[in-house]
């Protein structure tokens, strides 16, 4: 990959990632020191509704329409806001001077500063991790999920529809699709990144990989600096936990090897800046935010919905802690989140009916427990699964936790992180159905709960470090006092020196960050993992032949395949339609019958009469497997020995074969006239619903 074509990739995902949400931002006043952290979260939750509504409306998702509508929404909500600013300044004029400024009384000279070092030093560590795990951005995840992100993407450029719907007509075309087991799929992620990659030049695992990439360069320390404003308005400790941001191994190296979950983890980096944004707007009575923060709350539920359920816990917690110290002020916060959260509702309604549809399917989820409750508790204090131990971060975060002891204001914190504790506890190391409910919005995944954990329990490590920064100044006023006459010591222990707390933070950092070498390490070779250029689902060979599909197969046509090895990338890669699409997805009778009895279709009238139903012309066989125990279909294991199969290509271990109806009883004509109950759906090739629609095949899995 030259250096052009990458350098187009990320500002494409630059423009998409922080524009729309600028956009609307300056409309609503949000001021420009904010803007960085919160523009994602409200030009996500933008896209939606547009996406949503415009939907409904019959609009084409493709860039100039959105764009065009997006742009009309912004002079709307400016020409509203200046309209009211006007009208009514005692209540909606900016000027207040009484709103306190970013960092409140904590405001130290070069503050901003502080906070730009912390946040390059964060995403450089986190950037250089992922780039070397991904092996140079070149790898492909080998696991489960990804694939089907890289054909949702696809599908949408190519259909131009937000219609959730698409998910079920994609996987389960060959059955009835209101009852697939895969009906709506979140698609707010697929739908944002589906109106810039066709522009990018890039293959879609390349794509996903730098759009990961500038996530964890850029959104993941301004997330965790986001997420400590809530805590704490230290710029040391903003800065520092923006700086450590990419040293955890669960979070978020864990959500990206295995997966991997990159819409989960896009979900995640939102989280941060929806809950400052609502709690900064709340607290300062900013009330052009209202519309923002509904914005961004349907945002975090189309990226991920179980992302609700992370932001709650947040927000009560310090609801709590407002009634007790902000007595007051209760009234007005209550009514502010309460009016915000009613337009979000609103707002929200179609995506939230679609979202539902899944519910079921996700809350039946259950994974085993990898450890007991000791074993679970110890993963927990030494921040690891699976992988080595984080000693260093667990000090950090452990003086952060003192810091917020002593610290009555920020006990509120201690909520949602216990609360989260608990829950990793009891899924890492129980079997026990008790608390399912609590678990079921994540899948009941030990591992997305755990990074959720860790997520809080960074903002604790910056404040760590801002502690022991703190401490250091202390002391060093005190001996300077001891040196001097007694009139200029007492002066010099009443002024705090923050150069020197900030070199002490510098030194903290510098010191942790050597000793945590290791882990720097450990997070690459745990992308690694499962991210290669050739690997055991997809070998450089079968990559290859997918993505040149499209010189062979017709553009309608349907290509028999084993899900269970790497085909279900065809799509994505070679823009051609695998029969079975994802892993997961079960057969239907008649595609199990192809599978089984691919050799005896000159023999066995009913599975050649399946395959002719099927569109069946094209075979595609490789040797990579996504689980090493899975064993190739019956139909597939000797294909050179099948009379009717004719090789069309071969790449080392994977090969693609084209049936010769003209050699089996009832010729091609027979398969023609099969093609009558293949209707096209919505206009994307190779998605052909069958009218006559067959059952799911009773398997409980198939790879």
């Amino acid at each position: 990959m030259g250096i052009g074509p990458l350098l187009l990739c990320v500002l494409l995902i630059v423009v998409l990632w922080w524009g729309p949400g600028w956009l609307l931002g300056e409309a609503l006043g949000i001021r420009r020191t904010v803007l960085p952290v919160v523009a994602p979260l409200l030009g996500m939750g933008a896209l939606t509704v547009i996406g949503v509504t415009g939907h409904s409306l019959g609009m084409s998702w493709q860039l100039l329409p959105v764009a065009g509508v997006l742009l009309l929404l912004a002079v709307v909500l400016f020409a509203l806001r200046i309209f009211l600013e006007r009208r009514f300044p005692e209540r909606f004029g900016t000027h207040d001077p009484g709103r306190a400024g970013l960092f409140g009384k904590h405001h130290i000279a070069g503050a901003w500063w502080i906070l730009l070092a912390g946040l390059v030093a964060g995403g450089t560590v986190s950037a250089v991790s992922w780039t070397v795990g991904t092996e140079g951005l070149l790898g492909i995840n080998q696991d489960w999920d990804i694939p089907w992100h890289a054909n949702m993407i696809r599908l949408i450029s190519v259909n131009h529809e937000w219609d959730p719907g698409i998910a079920g007509n994609f996987a389960y075309y060959d059955t009835s699709i209101p009852e697939a087991p895969i009906r709506s799929y979140p698609i707010a992620f697929h739908a944002l990144l589906s109106l810039v990659w066709p522009f990018t030049g890039v293959s879609l695992p390349v794509f996903l990989n730098v759009f990961v990439l500038v996530m964890m360069a850029v959104q993941l320390p301004l997330s965790t600096m986001a997420l400590t404003m809530v805590l704490t308005r230290r710029p040391i400790a903003v800065a520092a936990a923006g700086a450590v941001s990419g040293w955890f191994t669960v979070y978020p190296y864990d959500l990206l090897w295995r997966g991997p979950l990159i819409p989960f983890f896009a979900g995640m980096v939102l989280v941060g800046p929806f809950a400052f944004l609502a709690i900064k707007g709340a607290l300062e009575r900013r009330y052009f935010w209202i519309p923002g923060i509904s914005f961004g709350a349907v945002g975090l539920i189309a990226v991920h919905p179980s992302l609700a359920f992370v932001v709650l816990p947040l927000l009560i917690f310090w609801f709590l802690s407002a009634l007790v110290r902000r007595k007051g002020r209760v009234l007005g916060i209550t009514v502010y989140l309460a009016v915000a959260g009613v337009l979000a509702v609103v707002l929200g309604v179609p995506i939230i009916q679609q979202m539902l549809k899944e519910s079921e399917r996700v809350s039946k989820m259950m994974w085993a427990p990898d450890t007991d409750r000791n074993g679970a508790i110890q993963n927990i204090i030494f921040l690891h699964h699976g992988s080595i131990a984080m000693p260093v971060l667990t000090a950090l975060v452990a003086l952060g936790c003192l810091a917020v002891v002593f610290r009555i204001r920020m006990w509120w914190y201690f909520g949602p992180v216990l609360a989260f504790a608990f829950l990793s506890v009891y899924t890492m190391g129980s079997e026990s159905p008790r608390f399912l409910n609590l678990t079921a919005p994540f899948y009941d995944d030990q591992w997305r709960i755990f990074g959720i954990l860790v997520m809080l329990l960074v903002p604790l490590a910056g404040l760590g470090v801002a502690q022991a920064a703190e401490a250091t100044e202390w002391v060093v006023r005190r001996v300077r006092a001891r040196r001097q006459s007694p009139e200029a010591g007492r002066d010099a222990r009443r002024r705090p020196s923050r150069l020197v707390a900030v070199a002490a933070a510098s030194v903290v950092l510098l010191a942790a960050g050597i000793a945590a070498i290791p882990y720097f390490k450990q997070n690459a070779e745990r992308i690694n993992l499962n991210t290669k250029v050739d690997g055991p689902t997809l070998s450089v060979d079968e990559v290859d032949l997918l993505s040149r599909m499209d010189q062979y197969v017709p553009e309608e046509a349907t290509v028999l395949n084993d899900s269970c090895d790497g085909s279900v990338w065809m799509y994505a890669l070679g823009n051609r339609m695998p029969m079975i699409r994802h892993f997961e997805i079960l057969p239907t009778n008649r595609q199990l019958l192809v599978l089984q009895k691919l050799p005896e279709l000159a023999t066995d009238a009913a599975a050649r009469e399946a395959a002719a139903e099927l569109g069946i012309e094209w075979v595609y066989i490789a040797d990579g497997r996504i689980r090493a125990w899975d064993e190739p279909k019956e139909g597939l294991t000797q294909p050179d020995s099948i009379p009717y199969l004719q090789l069309v290509a071969r790449e080392g271990n994977a090969a693609l074969y084209k049936i010769d109806w003209a050699q089996l009883p009832g010729g091609k004509e027979a398969f023609d006239a099969a093609a009558k109950d293949r209707v096209q759906v919505d206009g994307v090739p190779g998605i052909l619903e069958n009218r006559n629609p067959d059952g799911i095949a009773p398997l409980g899995r198939i790879c």
